[in-house]
């Protein structure tokens, strides 16, 4: 997270959404980032159903309070200068897994590099 981009870091790369489907090395830079309306949603532990407790939280606020930590995206939707990742947090001090939601307002562009 710098200036108005934040740049999403994956340990095992992400998969090619063309034939083959393979994966691939690579990073997620998003531009024109809106830090005001971008926030983190921590829900249930995952996979429940029914109430739940949560936390909504900045994602600068996010960020301080997690330091060891693994976001796995299942699922990613698009809207008008706005996208959502939800998925689940995995804390490396403990064995639960938290459904959570990134939501990112931005005016730039979305970039998928990748180490081709």
């Amino acid at each position: 997270m710098q200036d108005q981009t934040i740049v999403l870091e994956f340990e095992d790369g992400y998969k090619k959404l063309t034939e083959t489907f393979e994966q691939v090395e690579g990073n997620i830079t998003i531009e024109g980032v809106d830090f005001d309306f971008t926030s983190v949603m921590l829900q249930s532990k995952w996979g429940n159903y029914g109430k739940f407790n949560g936390e909504k939280l900045e994602l600068e606020h996010f960020i301080k309070r997690y330091k060891n930590y693994n976001f796995e995206i299942v699922d990613e939707l698009y809207g008008y200068n706005q996208v959502l990742y939800s998925g689940y947090l995995s804390i490396l001090e403990t064995e639960d897994l938290v459904q959570m939601d990134i939501s990112i307002y931005f005016t730039g562009r979305i970039i998928y590099d990748t180490k081709e």
